[in-house]
């Protein structure tokens, strides 16, 4: 019969409270340092391990010693010091190593690790309490009940390893309390099961022992290791209290420096009140950090939700507003994690003063949706506003307002002065309508929105608009009378889109201009019809030239005083197949406003060339160019091509320029006008004496001819001051050294005027009207209402 039951009964109440309290308190111990090890950095971590893990084992093995006392109830039991100091040294050892591992995953938050921690101190406390119950000698031979001592490995390898997981992730007070007590559990259930796994067969002859001692010696190994391990835990503290107190005191001031140097606020909360706070979290907030330390942080939230924001971490940071102490809110960006801090666990809160970044975004979208020169919103807030009007309902009135003269102005007196009038007119604009919104779109193109009341009465809006913009400015010194015409339309009556209504309103614009300039004009639904007469125009004009629907006639030039014909000039004609023949004064325009014109222009100078080449006798031949042809491609190579192509000599080639030509861009016109001049070609000026200021152009450019408009022409018998003006012109050509040549002669009266002014060359039907060229036979003959005449 085994001797168990006689170690039964050593087994008694008060020893297993004994051992459950040793394996408790090394269970709440092993919790305890490994928590203090989650603060220390990677070089603190070694010698913490030490001296966490030393204490730890030594009180692993008096757990265990005390179950082998229990054990040693049986009568005549000794103990083997050998193996009894090698399970020392091996639980000092396995502890130490747990510890470390165990520590490092906590300060990762690696469960893992920390699992894996847990089952290397279970494995330490198996192997120890495997060479415990070896340890044992009695008047009989010790064995172990394998597949007892198994369970109770699993027990304990299980037990730590879900106990230390549990502490790596829970890491709270709450948390720590529980994983000790099931650590606790898990060592008293190895050694209660360990030791009752023993089974010592009775053998007389077994009574001496060497290198043992007996049961009373183990109590006082047992009570040493104790006190060395209580000293041991004790020193542990007190250089944690010195060297680490110190290193940390230390570190923490580095932290905090490290801290105030950044730019981002970070507040320490622990349940949602302060702890702590960075410099620059305290200047966001505009109080003393030792004010704010106490304070809940949501009293400093203004929205959008406070305890929502504030219920969980979130790495991502999220937009808030902050309640800041004598200035206005401020908007921040927040981001939360939460950390264990001197063992507690806190959240972190990092917060961005976003400021500055809207105040960027602000500039940004004010640059973009603003004109820098007048202030006024610009096209692309003009889009989105008139969209959300319209969205809205009711009436909108929209307003098309364009300066009449601005060109001029800004060619005679500089950009600089017609800048000057782009901001008197929108400041004018702006007074005039009050409770509108004004913007412009480019260049003197400016619109004007009105809603509710302004929507209500149009038409004394759009005249005060066109009164206050039509009266005098001074701008460089000099009083200008610019001027200005006004369209509008109205939603829903003349368009229910925002395309729709622009198009209307600026229709009623082209009518105002058309009427006389400085006038105001509401849309009506005959401009509609005109609008889509005028696109379909544009759609047929795309294929005109490709359809051979595109010819010319020839206007010819004489000597005013022998009527020789000298020259031609090239009259576009169009023949639509289902309009009939098409006004060039109606077509022109259309073909310019959609660069049409290009193409077209082109093709005149192409063809008027190529019949030029083929004539008998070699006068000159004239084009006129539009100003869209100097906005578009090379003018210059393209002239130069055209003459290599039809073999025409350049100095029978006249074009003929209007001022248009040099109002948008005067120098680079003009550069453009001597490359022109450099190939031989002869430049005229067209319509002299009708733009703003032709003079001055003169003096810009040595022109080869100039043209006096037929309207003077018309008026030589019934205004003297049409008399005066073009013997003025005549004049001044003769003084500048710069050929006349008079349009619109239809009398003889007229040519006699102008050759007793010695004007060189007339054109007009006195000369004859424009025909195609085989009317006059192809030759250079004298007119023939000259020699009837």
């Amino acid at each position: 019969m085994p001797w168990l039951s006689a170690a039964s009964i050593g087994l008694a109440l008060p020893g297993a409270a004994t051992l459950l309290l040793t394996c408790c308190l090394t269970g709440a111990l092993a919790i305890v340092l490994l928590a203090r090890m989650d603060e220390a950095s990677d070089e603190g971590r070694i010698w913490r391990a030490g001296l966490a893990g030393g204490p730890l084992g030594m009180s692993a093995w008096v757990g265990h010693a005390l179950a082998l006392l229990m054990l040693g109830g049986v009568e005549g039991a000794a103990y083997d010091l050998r193996i009894l100091g090698a399970s020392l040294v091996i639980a000092l050892v396995v502890a130490v190593t747990a510890v470390y591992v165990t520590g490092a995953a906590f300060n990762s938050g690696a469960v893992a690790k920390a699992a894996l921690g847990g089952a290397l101190l279970g494995s330490a406390a198996a192997l120890a309490g495997f060479l415990g119950v070896t340890a044992l000698r009695a008047p009989g031979r010790a064995s172990l009940d394998m597949t007892a001592f198994f369970l109770a490995t699993v027990v304990v390898g299980g037990g730590a390893a879900g106990a230390f997981a549990l502490a790596g992730k829970l890491r709270t007070i709450a948390g720590y309390a529980l994983a000790a007590a099931l650590l606790g559990i898990a060592l008293f259930a190895f050694h209660a099961v360990a030791t009752f796994s023993a089974v010592v067969s009775p053998n007389p002859r077994l009574l001496t022992f060497p290198h043992a001692i007996n049961g009373m010696q183990l109590a006082f190994a047992a009570a040493a290791v104790s006190v060395v391990s209580l000293v041991a835990a004790f020193a542990g503290a007190m250089a944690e209290g010195s060297f680490g107190g110190a290193g940390r005191s230390q570190q923490n001031a580095r932290d905090r420096a490290f801290a105030d140097l950044t730019n981002e606020g970070l507040v320490i909360c622990e349940e949602q009140r302060i702890v702590d706070v960075n410099l620059a979290a305290a200047r966001l907030i505009g109080l003393d950090p030792a004010v704010l330390r106490g304070r809940a942080l949501r009293d400093f939230l203004a929205a959008p939700d406070p305890d929502r924001l504030l219920s969980a971490s979130f790495a991502k940071p999220q937009e808030a507003v902050l309640k800041a102490t004598g200035r206005a809110t401020v908007p921040v960006e927040i981001a939360s994690r939460d950390m264990t801090l001197e063992g507690r666990l806190r959240r972190v809160y990092t917060l961005r003063d976003l400021s500055e970044q809207r105040r960027n975004e602000h500039r940004i979208r004010h640059l973009a949706y603003h004109d820098p020169l007048t202030g006024l919103a610009n096209r692309a807030a003009f889009n989105e506003a008139l969209a959300a009007a319209l969205k809205r309902g009711g009436e909108v009135a929209l307003f098309c307002v364009d300066l009449d003269k601005f060109k001029e102005v800004n060619d005679v007196f500089g950009h600089a002065a017609g800048d000057d009038l782009l901001r008197t007119a929108a400041r004018r604009i702006v007074s005039a309508a009050p409770g509108a919104m004004t913007f412009r779109l480019g260049g003197d193109e400016f619109v004007v929105i009105g809603t509710g009341p302004d929507a209500g009465d149009v038409d004394k809006l759009a005249a005060r608009l066109a009164e206050r913009l039509n009266t005098e400015t001074v701008i460089a010194g000099k009083t200008i009378r610019c001027g200005a015409s006004v369209g509008y339309a109205v939603h829903p009556r003349h368009g229910s889109t925002t395309d729709m209504l622009f198009a209307n309103a600026d229709s009623a614009l082209y009518r105002a201009k058309a009427e006389g300039r400085g006038l105001a004009r509401g849309f009506e639904p005959e401009m509609d019809l005109a609008l889509r007469e005028r696109r379909a125009l544009q759609q047929d004009l795309a294929t005109a030239i490709s359809r051979n629907e595109m010819f010319l006639h020839w206007m010819p030039q004489a000597n005013t005083q022998t009527g020789e014909i000298v020259g031609f000039e090239a009259l576009l004609r169009w023949k639509h197949p289902t309009r009939g023949v098409v006004s060039p004064a109606v077509f022109i325009p259309v073909a310019e406003g959609t660069a049409a014109i290009v193409p077209i222009g082109e093709w005149v100078l192409r063809r008027a060339c190529q019949d030029a080449a083929g004539w008998i006798k070699p006068g000159k031949v004239a084009v006129n160019l539009s100003p869209v042809q100097f906005q578009h491609g090379d003018i210059v190579e393209l002239v130069h091509g055209i003459l290599v192509e039809t073999g025409l000599p350049a100095p029978r080639l006249e074009l003929e320029i209007t001022e248009g030509v040099l109002l948008d861009n005067l120098s680079s016109a003009l550069h453009t006008l001597r490359r022109l001049k450099a190939l031989g070609v002869q430049i005229a000026m067209d319509d002299f004496g009708t733009g703003y200021s032709s003079l001055s152009y003169l003096q810009s450019f040595p022109f080869d001819r100039i043209k006096i408009d037929a309207s003077f022409i018309r008026q030589l018998s019934t205004s003297p001051q049409a008399k005066a003006i073009v013997r003025a012109v005549v004049a001044l050509g003769e003084s500048l050294n710069m050929p006349i040549t008079a349009e619109g002669v239809e009398t003889l009266e007229q040519r006699a005027f102008l050759a007793e002014l010695n004007c060189e060359e007339i054109q007009g039907y006195l000369v004859g009207r424009p025909s195609p060229v085989v009317s006059f036979d192809g030759s250079m003959t004298r007119a023939r209402a000259f020699a009837s005449r």
